[in-house]
């Protein structure tokens, strides 16, 4: 049967507005830590239901994020039953192939799968998630110059979206887990993301 999910997305990481990694470029801090959530709105894998279910991941590089030593952390919603929890880890590790199992080679190391409480919440161009008191990310879209639509990346070279980005300017971000970053008033980008496999 494969999959298909759709709902709700947006990163945070260290690089300054904007990120110049998406097009393969260094990042402008010497390591690149970014955050990435997901809320499922609504889809499944093989006949198992992922809608409202969140998943969130952490990544830690070099400034180059192109040189396949990505450290990854994976947090899923401890909401999801068994059965839930092997889809959705399937679906946003990218093992049950599509557009994730394409960056499967910048991945050096998997610091762990973990189940664990997560919130996500949007409010239009402001979105929050939370991991434990392990993670706390928020992000806000900016205005482009017509004063009332974000900016769009519709084309980037590297995305762990294939749809179009907003650019957005983080808040408070915090991670304290396999390894520890903090920053704030840095990169965000904010979409409704789709995935099919």
């Amino acid at each position: 049967m494969g999959f298909s999910v759709k709902g709700d997305y947006f990163e945070t990481c260290n690089c300054d507005v904007s990120c110049s990694c998406i097009w393969l470029g260094p990042a402008t801090n010497d390591v690149c830590d970014v955050l990435l959530a997901w809320h499922v709105r609504e889809g499944q894998k093989d006949g198992v239901d992922l809608s409202g279910l969140n998943a969130v991941m952490a990544v830690h590089t070099s400034k180059q994020m192109t040189d396949g030593n990505w450290k990854v952390a994976l947090y899923l919603d401890d909401h999801a039953t068994p059965e839930q929890s092997e889809a959705l880890g399937a679906v946003f590790s990218g093992g049950a192939g599509g557009h994730l199992a394409a960056l499967g080679p910048l991945i050096g190391e998997i610091a762990g799968v973990t189940p664990a409480a997560i919130s996500f919440d949007r409010e239009g161009g402001s979105l929050k998630a939370t991991v434990g008191d392990v993670l706390s990310m928020e992000a806000e879209e900016l205005v482009g110059m017509d004063g009332s639509n974000a900016p769009v990346i519709t084309n980037p070279l590297l995305g762990v979206v294939p749809q179009p980005v907003t650019q957005a300017k983080a808040g408070a971000t915090s991670y304290h887990g396999h390894w520890d970053a903090e920053f704030s008033g840095t990169n965000g980008f904010v979409t409704d993301f789709a995935y099919e496999g």
